[in-house]
């Protein structure tokens, strides 16, 4: 008996899958395809990327407008990968698009960076020869142009898996028309007298478009035809403005979604005000029931309008705190991001988001050096006048 002929049909399919995804990897942890947010510290928390076929929910921030800024970078991404958005809101979709930011040049006079080395050159002398604590993740910038490789006796463009973007680049009109997008405006249906919900509405948007662009994995896929990605990005659902009759519709909404999603070369992120349906500083069983049929759950809490007292080191340093509730668990019984993880190591350590005037990154929360950035200065009076401070060296 031939041993290679009986195991044959063993292979895995998903090789085959990540080789037909443009911009897609592997996990090394369970070998789940995976797709990037567009932020590489969002990557790294959730173990290496986004997992096709899942569901990230966003918990928006009750000040300020930092969720959709993920939104926003989850969808420049899509676009520069050349994958399939489809994006809704209560608010102009078009407008959103339009705001998109886009890829980073190689601009060696970035004050960002600047910025950066500066704070490096004043940490402490006898810091020096310790071993660096790295707080966020390491970033390159990328070109937009791609490498061809062979593939399958066919050229196809390389692409990275992350690119870098400039949030004071807005996205060329261009890149808008030929990019294939689908923006569904719910306000239209928000006015119409129907039986059907406005979520089940957006469910029929996405199942069409699923079953028109072949992103269904049942589906027999054309030969030669390379199987592309599908990006759902939904703003500020549950939001007063999607006008919704009953909590019922929305739990639908979300089974109805990962089901469709699972069976799909698809993953969505969707933001949610929870502070909406908040009180005592505790979720109600409406949010949480939402948080469990998602794959992942992340909050962002700003600092600012915070009734809480920051401190003021905290706020120099940081913009808000950022809370890991859930993290996706497809193919295995723990998150690869308890193994693969820099930041979060499944979540346990405390992390912190800062926006910067090009970027937002997410890092390691921990206070600055001893005695911070600038000199200690001890004023004497009386008889202690002379006396050498004791903290000094």
């Amino acid at each position: 008996m031939n041993n290679s002929s009986s195991f044959s049909s063993f292979k895995k399919n998903s090789l085959q899958t990540s080789k037909s995804l443009p911009g897609a990897r592997l996990s090394p942890y369970n070998g789940q395809l995976l797709l990037s947010t567009g932020v590489p510290s969002l990557d790294d928390i959730l173990g290496g990327g986004l997992p096709v076929g899942t569901i990230l929910l966003i918990k928006e921030d009750k000040h300020t407008g930092y969720s959709k800024l993920l939104v926003k970078y989850f969808l420049s991404q899509g676009i520069a990968s050349g994958h399939h958005v489809l994006f809704s809101s209560a608010e102009d979709p078009s407008n959103f698009i339009k705001g998109l930011p886009w890829i980073t040049s190689n601009d060696s006079n970035d004050p960002d960076e600047k910025a950066e080395v500066d704070d490096k050159m004043k940490i402490a002398w006898r810091y020096k020869e310790m071993k660096k604590f790295e707080s966020g993740i390491k970033t390159t910038p990328t070109n937009f142009k791609h490498k061809q490789v062979p593939i399958a006796g066919s050229l196809r463009q390389e692409q990275p898996f992350c690119y870098t973007f400039d949030l004071t680049k807005s996205i060329p009109q261009p890149s808008i028309d030929s990019a294939s997008i689908t923006l569904v405006d719910v306000t239209k249906w928000t006015d119409e007298q129907h039986d059907e919900s406005i979520y089940d509405k957006l469910l029929s948007e996405i199942r069409r478009v699923i079953d028109k662009n072949n992103f269904s994995s049942s589906a027999s896929s054309s030969t030669g035809v390379e199987r592309n990605a599908l990006r759902i990005g939904i703003h500020s659902i549950a939001s007063p403005l999607w006008n919704s009759n009953s909590p019922h519709d929305l739990y639908r909404f979300f089974h109805a979604l990962r089901g469709l999603l699972r069976n799909s070369t698809g993953l969505s992120v969707i933001t949610i005000p929870a502070h909406l349906y908040t009180s005592n500083s505790e979720p109600c069983s409406f949010i949480r029931r939402i948080e469990h049929i998602s794959d992942a759950v992340v909050e962002l809490e700003s600092f600012a309008g915070s009734s809480a007292t920051v401190n003021n080191v905290y706020s120099a340093s940081y913009h808000g705190l950022f809370h890991v509730h859930k993290l996706p668990t497809i193919n295995s019984l723990i998150s690869p991001s308890v193994k693969l993880s820099i930041l979060s190591g499944g979540g346990g350590n405390n992390l912190g988001f800062k926006l910067r005037r090009k970027k937002f990154s997410i890092e390691t929360f921990h206070l600055p050096p001893e005695g911070g950035l600038t000199v200690r200065k001890v004023v004497n009076s009386g008889s202690d006048e002379g006396k050498k401070d004791p903290y000094d060296f």
